[in-house]
C-alpha cells in the first residue's frame, strides 16, 4: 500500500479519479483514470452526495491509499461486499488518522482487519455481548501511542453509531493499529502482551508480593520484559558483565528469573541465555527493592 498525502503541495492534483463507490462523507474507493487502479481517498466532504462515475473534486483529496497487494484488494472487495460501507468508511478515517499520527504508510493488511473488526465490535455491542480483554493493562503501557489513537477512534465510532466502545475494545483497536505500523500480524503484540502478562504473575508469585499496576515501577518492568521478548524473538545476544554478581548477591530474585526463563523456552522454543536471566533478576530485584526496602 502507498500512501499519498495531498494536504499541502497539491502536486498530484491532476490525476483523475472516479468514484466507484462512497462509503460516508470523507471516504469513497474510486479509480485513478490513467491506469485504472483502485484507491480509496480521504478528505473532508469527499464523499458527500459522490456518484458512481463521478470525478472526484481533486481540491478535497487528503490521503490517497494504492493497493499493490492484489490478494489484499480481493479480500477488502469481500469485506465492502458484506460490511456497511459507513464502517468501512470510519476505518478508512483512523487510518489515515494514523498515518498522519506516526508520518509513515501502514501495512495494507489493515484496511481488511480494522474494518472487519469494527464491524465485529459493533455487532456484538449491539447483541450485549462485550469481550474482555485480559492484556488491556499491558497494552496501555507497552504500546501508548497506538491505545491513545485507538481512543480517538473510539470518539470517532461514538460520533458515527452512537456507541460508546469499552477500554477493552480499544485496547483491540491499538493492537491492530501497532501491527500494521510495525509490519507484523497481530498476532505477535498479542503473543507478547499474553506473555508478559503470566511473567509479571510468575514475578509476583516469586516475590509473594503484588505489584501495583498504575505505578511506575510497573510500567518500567514491561517494557524490560518486552525488551527481553524482542531480543529472544531475533536472537540478538546480549553480554552481562555482571552476571557472576547478580547470581551471588540477588539469588532469589536470580530464581525467579530461571523460571521465567523456563517459561520463555516453553512459549518460544528457544533457551534463554544465562546473561539475559541475569538482566530479568536484576529487573526483579528493582521490584522487590522498590516494593519492600529489601
Amino acid at each position: 500500500m502507498v500512501v499519498t498525502d495531498l494536504d499541502t503541495s497539491g502536486e498530484l492534483a491532476l490525476a483523475d479519479y472516479r468514484v466507484i463507490k462512497p462509503f460516508n462523507n470523507n471516504v469513497v474507493l474510486a479509480s485513478e483514470g490513467k491506469t485504472g487502479a483502485e484507491v480509496v481517498l480521504v478528505g473532508k466532504g469527499i464523499g458527500f452526495g459522490a456518484r458512481r462515475g463521478a470525478r472526484v473534486d481533486e481540491a478535497r483529496i487528503e490521503k490517497v491509499f494504492y493497493f499493490f497487494d492484489r490478494d489484499q484488494f480481493d479480500r477488502y472487495e469481500e469485506v465492502i461486499s458484506r460490511i456497511d460501507g459507513r464502517v468501512i468508511g470510519v476505518a478508512e478515517e483512523v487510518i489515515a488518522m494514523a498515518c498522519r499520527e506516526f508520518k509513515i504508510p501502514l501495512n495494507e493488511h489493515i484496511h481488511v482487519a480494522l474494518a472487519d473488526h469494527i464491524n465485529f465490535t459493533l455487532e456484538r455491542l449491539s447483541g450485549g455481548i462485550e469481550i474482555k480483554n485480559p492484556f488491556l493493562d499491558e497494552i496501555k503501557v507497552l504500546y501508548p501511542e497506538d491505545y491513545e489513537l485507538a481512543c480517538r477512534a473510539a470518539e470517532l465510532i461514538k460520533e458515527r453509531f452512537g456507541v460508546e466502545l469499552p477500554d477493552g475494545e480499544k485496547g483491540f483497536i491499538a493492537m491492530h493499529i501497532h501491527s500494521a505500523r510495525s509490519n507484523q500480524e497481530v498476532s505477535r503484540p498479542v503473543k507478547y502482551a499474553s506473555m508478559i502478562n503470566r511473567m509479571i504473575e510468575i514475578i509476583e508469585e516469586g516475590l509473594g508480593l503484588k505489584i501495583e499496576k498504575n505505578g511506575i515501577n510497573y510500567a518500567r518492568l514491561l517494557v524490560h520484559l518486552r525488551f527481553t521478548l524482542e531480543r529472544m524473538d531475533k536472537d540478538i545476544p546480549i553480554k552481562n558483565p555482571l552476571l557472576s554478581s547478580i547470581k551471588k548477591e540477588f539469588r532469589e530474585s536470580y530464581r525467579i528469573a530461571k523460571r521465567l526463563g523456563d517459561f520463555i523456552a516453553e512459549r518460544m522454543d528457544k533457551k534463554v541465555p544465562e546473561d539475559e536471566l541475569g538482566y530479568l533478576a536484576l529487573h526483579i530485584q528493582r521490584i522487590r527493592f522498590a516494593l519492600t526496602g529489601e
